[in-house]
Parts: C-alpha cells; structure tokens; sequence
C-alpha cells in the first residue's frame, strides 16, 4: 500500500484556533508560555507565530496587566498565587477570541479590573469566563466555571457546516485542515445515502454532520455532557434531522445503541491521544461494521490500535496523514479499514 506524503495545512502561521498557556513567574515579571520539555519550568511565548494575530495581542496585554494590577502568577511548588492558566479560543470565521482564565481562588480583587481592561482594550473579545481549579498539582482545568463577561462559545465555519466551539469542549486547532480530513474520510466510504454511520466520540458532531450529509441516519457518542448538547445544537444550526447524539460510557452506549438501531455499515472513530481500551475495542468489533474509519492524533497507540483491529478480521485499505500541526512533527492520520 503507498502511503501519500501528508496533506499540507492551507495556512503554515497563525493556524492555532486554540491556545493553553500556563502562567508563571512572579508579580514583578510574570512568564506566560509553555513547559520546557521535561519540567515544569515555563518558557515565556508572549509572542507565537503559529498562533492568531489577535490571541498574540491578547497575551501580551495581559503580561502589562499583571504587573499592573500585581496578580500573583501560580507557583505549584507551593500551591500559592492566583492566575494558573489561560485558555483561548479564536474563531476564523467570526474574527473572535474568548478567553478563559483559570484562577486558584474564585474570588480574588484583580479579577473584576482585569476583565474590564480587557473588555475595553479588545473590541473582538467575544467573552471572558473565569474556571477555578483550587487543587494542588497541574492539571489545567477544574470543575467549576463562571462567566465574567460575554458569551462562552463562538461559531466556526468549517466546510459546508458551521458549528458552535464552547470554551469548554474539545475542538481541533486548524479549521482548514479539519475540514480536509472530514471531507476525505467521507469521500472513501462512497455512501450511497442508505447506510447507518455509528460515529464514536463525536465531541461537538462535526465529523457525525459531515457524514449526515450523506448517510440515511448518524449516530453519535460522547462521555462529555455539555459536548452532547452542542452536538444536537450544531445538528439542528445545519439542518440535519438524520442524527441522533447519546451521553455516556463510550463502551455502555456503543452496545447499547447498536441494540436500539439497525445495523451499523460504517464507524468513525476519533478517540483520545491514549487511544481505545481493550473494552471499547471490544466493543467496536462486535458490532461487525464492514467499514471502519480511524482517524488519530496519536501514530503510537494507532498502530497499537490497528494491529488489533487486523487480527481481528479487518484489513487497512488506506492511509493520509494531515500537517494539523505546522511547524511540529506532529500529524493527524486517517485510515480506511474494511472487514474481509
């Protein structure tokens, strides 16, 4: 099988429609960037190339502000500080930012001046929502969120779809090339508008709405409860009556549906970097799809994956990888596979 040289990104700067930073440092000389490889020390990255022109503007706003208003970074050596993380989004389509800070404490004086300079400096910042995550340790998110100002999701245009990215669900960080994977992987199930796709982490639904568009009925898991909700809104924004989107455990749904629907002709599968467990792989082959699409961020646990899925009676027909990521090594990969 000839495997093609990935798919190039229409945009090689300025892709990122999400960006995480940690924030670090001191009052005085606050650092908001990313880990070293192989510490917890934080390289400044005021400045990025690879990310919006907007989301740069942003980040170097809020260093001056820091230092103006003295907000403590988060030091979790010693679990003190206030201001942990922030997490952006940027909309291609709509020109819009939402940023999310991530503080120790919900409540802290700064907060309130902060969101106002923001909101008055930044005419395209579409809200600003306030996430407190009081445990120990570094791990970016926590429980609770709370809205500041503005909304908390923006809409994206991707393809022939426009769907709805909350701030608080999983969305791809490049729009264009996103659209190029969904567009391939339909392209080689040839759908004849009879078949029933089984779409398995279907986050917000944008693959599950792409193969809508060909297929007689989707449906469509997530273990994210909020990601379902936006699934069903984005399905009804396009027009799309043939889907249905089930909240749960991704192996208790997917036998659960597969007792409630017709037989599944396809499944799509999006999983995390850590890839499928031995349950929902299991899971998965028993349903018996003569097609199967596998499309992975991770080129480690999908060969893992995928000598699984061929001893188990399925055969990889083919291969494209996608520069998701310029400018990294990374690559996101989807494969066709089929039962023989």
């Amino acid at each position: 099988m000839n495997i093609p040289l990935p798919v190039e990104s229409p945009k090689k700067f300025g892709y990122r429609s999400r960006v995480k930073l940690a924030v670090r440092g001191t009052k005085r000389d606050p650092r908001i960037g990313l880990y070293i490889p192989d510490s917890h020390d934080v390289f400044d990255v005021s400045h990025c190339p690879v990310h919006p022109r907007e989301i740069n503007h942003i980040v170097k706003f809020l260093k001056k502000e820091i230092q103006s208003l003295k907000i403590a970074p988060y030091d979790e050596r010693r679990d003190i500080g206030q201001l942990r993380y922030i997490d952006l989004r940027y909309s291609f389509w709509q020109k819009k930012v939402l940023l999310m800070l991530v503080t120790r404490h919900m409540h802290f004086p700064e907060i309130q001046d902060l969101t106002r300079a923001l909101e008055r400096r930044f005419p395209f910042l579409a809200g600003v929502i306030q996430n407190i995550n009081d445990q120990p340790g570094n791990s970016i998110w926590g429980k609770r969120f709370r809205p500041l100002r503005g909304r908390d999701s923006l809409l994206e245009q991707i393809g022939h779809i426009r769907v709805s990215m909350p701030i608080d669900t999983f969305s791809q960080v490049n729009p264009p090339i996103a659209r190029r994977i969904y567009e391939t992987i339909v392209r080689w199930t040839n759908l004849t508008g009879e078949e029933f796709v089984l779409d398995l982490y279907t986050g917000t639904g944008p693959i599950a709405l792409y193969f809508a568009s060909k297929a007689k009925l989707v449906a469509g898991i997530e273990e994210n409860r909020r990601a379902v909700s936006v699934a069903k809104e984005n399905a009804r924004r396009n027009g799309y009556n043939n889907t249905r989107f089930f909240f749960g455990d991704v192996v208790e749904q997917t036998r659960e549906v597969s007792l409630k629907l017709p037989k599944f002709d396809v499944i799509c599968l999006n999983p995390p970097r850590k890839g499928l467990t031995n349950d929902s792989f299991n899971s998965i082959v028993e349903i018996g799809a003569k097609t199967m699409v596998y499309v992975s961020c991770s080129p480690r646990t999908l060969a893992r994956d995928l000598d699984k899925f061929c001893a188990s009676g399925y055969t990889v027909e083919r291969a494209q990888s996608f520069d998701m990521f310029p400018q990294t090594d990374q690559v996101e990969t989807a494969i066709l596979l089929r039962r023989t």
